[in-house]
């Protein structure tokens, strides 16, 4: 090999140390940057372009100067590729390089590559090649072959294709990347036109390629890209390990309402990937969402929620909308941030129905207090009255109406009773649906000291009635009391069992006992049976439970009360919320 010094070469070489540097540097600092593969690729192979392209110009024999022209084949069959790849990935197309297809693109550049390599066998890319040195410094004399003229068409046209979107990109389309896009023109426009000037021999500089003179130019306007309008650092590795992780769904769309892009959380919500989406209109990618669909479709709205069903589950999602627009402040699109606020949600919910319950309650204690100082006290004057009178007649020696204010005197003691009985209750509520369980056991206490009877309960360790509402609670209690009541006064038992079941949407108490039993269908020929049943029922009723009663001269009593647990318990939608 034998080389001569020609001053010319320093532009080359200054061109060939930028366009490494700047691939140094991307690669060093920034390769976790969208499109940094493609732009530390560019760089190498125009690195090696001018580089082989000094060799070749500094060479003098023959073999060597069609070495280095070989050489340069690597940068003329790829260099298209690779920029094409990087424009492709800042003007929405970087779903091709997400799914590699774009390595389809480098399968002619490849055949190019090897029948370069070849071509003393076929001459299928130069032939009647010779040394010419009339010139300042010799050069290579050639005709191009049929494949050579295949290979100019292809790469001039993947460059054709990379200075179209481009070109759609700034002059088309308002987008985050019009900046960037604007120097990857420039750069790419001082690399292709001196080429094509070249290629077609309209080159003011005759006898060699001055292409790679303008790489040096080409990579400083790309460096003023990276360094200014921060090229790579528009979507840096803070978006990779933020918004690509990030629990909230990020959408971007442009003025037309077309989806630029989704993070993978946004991909989950609308069931679609961000390559199946690009560049869709948002009411087609949403159309499965209306609610959402209409927030991105109309720009006065800021927000709205929305539901979204899969599985059985409800998830409740709050969407944000907001404008985006450059440095001047123009418009260029929305931006959609989409939040999980189901648990949000199930705590709002949570919190009212504790206050409806202590609404409840303190309502129930107010109607407490007005009847123990209305009611009670008119009850209590009344019965102390008839007393009275009652003695008064009785010392007087009349008897004849002793007992009619005898039936007087027990009336009013028995509302008296059921006064008080219902100021315990309604005063006992919030207790009662603390510790529902102790309270029955209380009742279980005070029947069995009161009738000598031993109750064997029947309750699930985990087991609360906390599902129950307040008045769902006290009205079981009520029930459990009076069927317990019947028992003692009536069943003439030896055994009394009280059973608690809970089923997903069903609680069921059982109260059995083997005393004598009796007629249900013929219950009401007697009073007393019949108004503690009546009583029941009623209760049962009011909390749209279902009341069962099993009985049979001689073969005691079962009392099933089934009371639903969805009942009371607010909406569908509301108790349905992330379940």
């Amino acid at each position: 090999m034998q080389y001569q010094y020609i001053p010319y070469i320093w532009l080359l070489m200054a061109s060939a140390v930028i366009s490494l540097t700047l691939g140094l540097f991307a690669l060093s600092r920034r390769r976790n940057s969208k499109g940094a593969t493609s732009f530390i690729l560019s760089m190498l192979v125009v690195t090696i372009w001018s580089l082989a392209n000094a060799l070749e110009m500094t060479a003098t024999d023959f073999s060597t100067k069609l070495f280095w022209a070989n050489v340069q084949y690597f940068a003329y069959c790829y260099s298209p590729v690779t920029l094409l790849a990087l424009c492709m990935q800042f003007t929405g197309f970087d779903r091709l390089i997400q799914n590699k297809k774009v390595l389809w693109f480098a399968v002619i550049p490849t055949i190019i590559l090897m029948l370069v390599w070849t071509d003393g066998w076929h001459g299928l890319m130069r032939y009647n090649m010779h040394m010419d040195y009339s010139g300042p410094f010799p050069v290579i004399v050639k005709k191009y072959g049929t494949v050579f003229f295949i290979h100019a068409v292809y790469s001039h046209s993947l460059n054709l294709a990379a200075g179209a979107i481009l070109i759609r990109a700034v002059f088309f389309r308002n987008t985050v990347y019009r900046k960037q896009a604007i120097a990857l023109l420039i750069g790419l426009c001082l690399i292709e036109i001196p080429n094509i000037l070249y290629i077609s021999g309209i080159s003011p500089v005759e006898r060699f390629d001055i292409t790679p003179v303008f790489i040096g130019p080409s990579g400083l306007v790309i460096a003023w890209g990276i360094f200014r309008l921060k090229l790579l650092d528009l979507v840096p590795l803070a978006r990779t390990t933020v918004i690509e992780t990030m629990d909230a769904g990020v959408m971007v769309l442009d003025l037309q309402n077309r989806v630029l892009d989704i993070n993978p959380a946004f991909e989950k919500i609308v069931g679609l990937s961000a390559s199946q989406i690009s560049s869709r209109r948002a009411d087609e990618v949403c159309g499965k969402i209306p609610e959402l669909a209409k927030a991105c479709m109309d720009s006065n709205i800021a927000d709205t929620e929305f539901y979204i069903n899969t599985k059985g589950t409800t998830r409740v999602y709050e969407v944000l909308l907001s404008p985006l627009t450059d440095s001047k402040g123009i418009l260029i699109g929305r931006l959609a941030v989409t939040y999980d606020i189901t648990e949000k949600k199930q705590a709002q919910q949570a919190f009212l129905k504790q206050q409806r319950k202590l609404a409840v309650i303190q309502e129930r204690e107010r109607m407490a207090r007005d009847m123990h100082d209305n009611l009670g006290q008119v009850l209590g004057f009344i019965n102390l009255q008839a007393q009275g009178i009652r003695q008064e007649l009785i010392n007087a020696g009349i008897e004849i109406t002793t007992h009619k204010l005898n039936k007087l005197v027990d009336a009013t003691q028995a509302a008296h009773h059921e006064i008080r009985e219902y100021i315990c209750n309604a005063t006992n509520a919030a207790k009662l649906e603390k510790d529902f369980i102790t309270e029955l056991a209380k009742v279980i206490i005070r029947f069995e000291e009161q009738t000598g009877l031993r109750v064997k309960p029947d309750i699930p360790i985990d087991f609360t009635a906390q599902d129950l509402e307040p008045n769902v609670q006290l009205s079981v209690l009520n029930i459990v009391k009076e069927a317990l009541h019947n028992i003692g006064k009536h069943a003439g038992a030896d055994h009394v069992k009280i059973a608690f079941s809970l089923a997903r949407e069903e609680l069921s108490a059982a109260i059995e006992d083997d005393g004598r039993g009796f007629d249900v269908f013929n219950s009401h020929n007697g009073n007393q049976t019949r108004f503690g049943l009546d009583i029941m029922r009623e209760r049962a009723l009011e909390i749209g439970a279902q009341l069962d009663i099993e009985s049979t001269p001689g073969k005691g009593s079962r009392i099933v009360l089934r009371v639903p647990i969805s009942k009371g318990e607010g909406n569908r939608d509301e108790t349905d919320v992330g379940r």
